[in-house]
Formats: structure tokens, C-alpha cells, sequence
């Protein structure tokens, strides 16, 4: 099924319309065999959870409604009751983006670092490491989150040696390891990695289930079943028992199958896109290192007027992103699969250009 535009620019997956949406629930309960959740217990999210808990390699998962509540009930599962700092990136979605939830949850303190791109070192970890045992007043590192790939790093990755340096320095003093992983599939697929290969050093992941996966809201908490297993009692806790789940399950669910080999087969189908749009001499792609889904484009000369941009877009059928520092951030998804690369470059390159004014 497709939404009311062809390709999207602008998102890491395909969107549904509410149409779209109710017709792809009525597809997957028709046969009459899924069974409705309770405060999501049981039913097609216990499924789904057993489905998402072995492709992680865990023992166990465990459906949430939002991200910001996952990430908060994971740091305080692994804090396991008792205060202490967590370790994060300088940009990560955990110290910008959720209001300190995890300070007014369970007295953790966050340590922000900022270092290479998407990561930080295994020098800078000792060195926190270091100054909390000194401190006057000591405390501990109760634990230390990678997100990665990075939304404020446009998609960007933590680099490989510093992640294998700093899951070492972990490992060698007992702390134990988060991966904030909203779009692990991407990143997986872009390192050509199976997803347990990803996942296997860290106690905790998290993975979105709307960004990519189709579902209207929720993710997914993956580890360990001594951790888990009592989860239902700190999401219900925090006000995330919503009365059912499977809403977001079957779609995700739905969405699951084929989807590490869709993703295969969009990164060539997109390169292809891009090399016939950086022979355009009036039009330059800039990759994002260490990066993922995310590519910029933008016109060698003049103004992108955004308001034009956006409504030639959507005549050709496209949905292109907002304009960011006089360039596009586009990302690469399954949607590109719709067109030839040939069309999708021309088109691009039409809308694109139509829309530059002089400077």
C-alpha cells in the first residue's frame, strides 16, 4: 500500500494515511487470529515480542508506547534502584530531548560527552570513570548509553573503533551498557551486519517501531528476562499501561516480514540515485561520515525557497524535507524503491532546481 505521495525524502519509512492505516488492521484480523492484548500482556504484542526478542538476540522484549518512557524505565532498570551517573552523548536524544526524565525518575545523573561525529572514546570513559571515584563525595557510573545511528548527527554512526574501545572499558569495570537503537535496522543494514551482531555487548536496546517499522506509535525494550520480566510494572508506573497494544504490534509486525531484505535492496537503488545526481554540476551530495540513511543535497549556487520546494514536490509526488542550512538532509528509505533510479534522480533534480532563486 502506498501514501498519497510516491516517495518520501523526508522520513526513514514508508507513512501510512488513517485510511491506509484501519485497512492494513482489518487486513491482519480478518482470519480472526489475532488476540487482543491486556494492558499489554499476552495476545498478538506477546507474539510480537517473542518475534522481535530472538531477531535481537535477547531473551526478552517488551512493548512500549513511547521512546522517551523506554529509555527512561531501561536506565533505571539497569541503575537497578540506585543513584549514580549515566554516561551519553553530548547530542544524544537522552540528554536533549526527554526534560531530564531519568534525573526526576531515579537520580541519575547525566554526564554528557562529546568526542568523534555520533560517539566518544574509551579515554574520555575512563577519565569519568576516574573522576566519580575521586570525587569528595563518591558515587558510580551506573551505566553508559550509545545511541547510534545519531538524529542530531544526521544519521551518523558511532564509530566502530571508539564503540569496540569504550565497550571494553565497560565490560572491564562492570558497567553496564545501553544501545538507544531507534534505528538500529537502518544501521545494520547499512554495515551489513545481522541484528544480534549489533546488539550482543549491550544489557539493553531499544528500537523504534514507528520510524521505520510502519506502527502508529511504540518500540520495543530487548534483554535480558531477569530484567524484564517485571517491566510491566515500571511502564504501567510512569503512566505507559495503555489498555491495548496490539494496534501497534500487527502493523510492525506486518512490516517486519521482508524488511532487513528490502533494505538490501534500497542502499544499491539508492546509490544509483545519487551517482546520476552528483554528475549534475549545478548539484552537490555531501555524505555525512560514519553515516547511514541520511545524505545531503543541496544547489552549488543560489537560494532554495523552501515554500516553492515543498509545493512542486508534492505536484511530482514527493515529499522532500525541510530546508536546513541552504541544503536537504534526504533519507534514504524503501519508498525510493517505487521508481526507477533514473526517474527518482529526475525528478529530484527538476523539483530541486525549479526552486533555487538567486542569491
Amino acid at each position: 500500500m502506498t501514501a498519497s505521495f510516491a516517495v518520501s525524502l523526508a522520513h526513514d519509512g514508508p507513512e501510512f494515511s488513517p485510511a491506509e492505516m484501519a485497512a492494513l488492521w482489518s487486513q491482519a484480523v480478518q482470519d480472526g487470529a489475532v488476540e487482543a492484548d491486556y494492558y499489554g500482556n499476552g495476545g498478538a504484542v506477546a507474539a510480537f515480542e517473542a518475534r522481535i526478542a530472538a531477531l535481537l538476540g535477547k531473551e526478552r522484549a517488551v512493548v512500549f508506547p513511547t521512546g522517551t518512557l523506554a529509555n527512561m524505565v531501561a536506565l533505571r532498570l539497569l541503575a537497578r534502584g540506585n543513584p549514580g551517573r549515566v554516561i551519553v552523548h553530548r547530542d544524544s536524544h537522552l540528554f536533549n530531548d526527554a526534560g531530564d526524565n531519568i534525573t526526576h525518575s531515579a537520580g541519575l545523573t547525566m554526564v554528557p560527552l562529546a568526542g568523534h561525529g555520533a560517539g566518544f572514546s574509551a579515554l574520555q570513559v575512563e577519565e569519568e570513570i576516574a573522576r566519580t571515584r575521586s570525587a569528595r563525595v563518591a558515587t558510580r557510573i551506573a551505566a553508559i548509553s550509545i545511541e547510534t545511528p545519531s538524529r542530531r548527527q544526521h544519521g551518523g554512526s558511532f564509530p566502530a573503533a571508539d564503540l569496540s574501545g569504550v565497550i571494553a572499558v565497560a565490560k572491564a569495570h562492570g558497567i553496564p551498557l545501553f544501545l538507544d537503537g531507534a534505528r538500529l535496522m537502518i544501521e545494520a543494514a547499512w554495515r551489513g551486519q545481522a541484528l544480534a551482531e549489533r546488539t550482543q555487548d549491550f544489557e539493553l536496546v531499544y528500537l523504534s517501531l514507528y520510524k521505520y517499522l510502519g506502527a502508529p506509535f511504540g518500540c520495543v525494550l530487548a534483554g535480558p528476562a531477569d530484567l524484564l520480566d517485571e517491566a510491566y510494572h515500571e511502564r504501567r508506573r510512569f503512566g505507559g499501561g495503555l489498555y491495548q497494544m496490539w494496534p501497534a504490534a500487527v502493523i510492525a509486525d506486518h512490516c517486519l516480514d521482508g524488511h532487513m531484505e528490502r533494505w538490501a535492496e534500497t542502499i544499491p537503488h539508492a546509490e544509483a540515485v545519487l551517482a546520476i545526481l552528483a554528475e549534475d554540476p549545478s548539484l552537490a551530495v555531501e555524505r555525512v561520515p560514519e553515516g547511514t540513511n541520511v545524505v545531503f543535497l543541496r544547489p552549488v549556487s543560489g537560494r532554495i525557497d523552501a515554500k516553492s520546494l515543498q509545493a512542486d514536490a508534492g505536484k511530482a509526488g514527493l515529499r522532500f524535507p525541510a530546508v536546513e542550512g541552504g541544503r536537504l538532509a534526504l533519507k534514504i528509505n524503501e519508498t525510493w524503491l517505487r521508481w526507477t533510479p533514473e526517474t527518482l534522480a529526475e525528478a529530484i533534480r527538476t523539483v530541486l532546481l525549479g526552486s533555487v532563486t538567486a542569491d
